[in-house]
């Protein structure tokens, strides 16, 4: 089983580009190439693309953390309205309290 032209041309292209970059990588090439001259091509394999997926799974990872801190966040809004819907300055006074203590 040999390669088609398009593959021929993209595997030239990717060891020109090799030697031009890794000379040593390039040599290594050379001489894995002629030790496997003779042998068959393993038969093609074809390979699921799932583009979409690790997206998804990204977005399920960040949903819970995000969560936790837009909940966190609204009660604390919520505790702050409540604590400060009365005198202003008693909230104030036991914080002062708070402090010296």
């Amino acid at each position: 089983m040999g390669f088609s032209e398009r593959e021929q041309r993209a595997l030239d292209s990717i060891e020109d580009g090799l030697v031009g970059s890794d000379p040593k990588l390039a040599s290594l090439l050379a001489i894995f190439s002629r030790l496997t001259a003779g042998e068959a091509l393993p038969a093609g394999e074809k390979i699921w693309v799932h583009s979409h997926r690790p997206h998804q799974e990204l977005c399920w990872q960040l949903a819970g953390p995000l969560l936790w801190l837009v909940v966190s966040i609204a009660l604390i809004a919520v505790a702050l309205t409540v604590g400060n819907s009365g005198d202003s300055g008693a909230c104030w006074t036991w914080a002062a309290s708070a402090c010296a203590g």
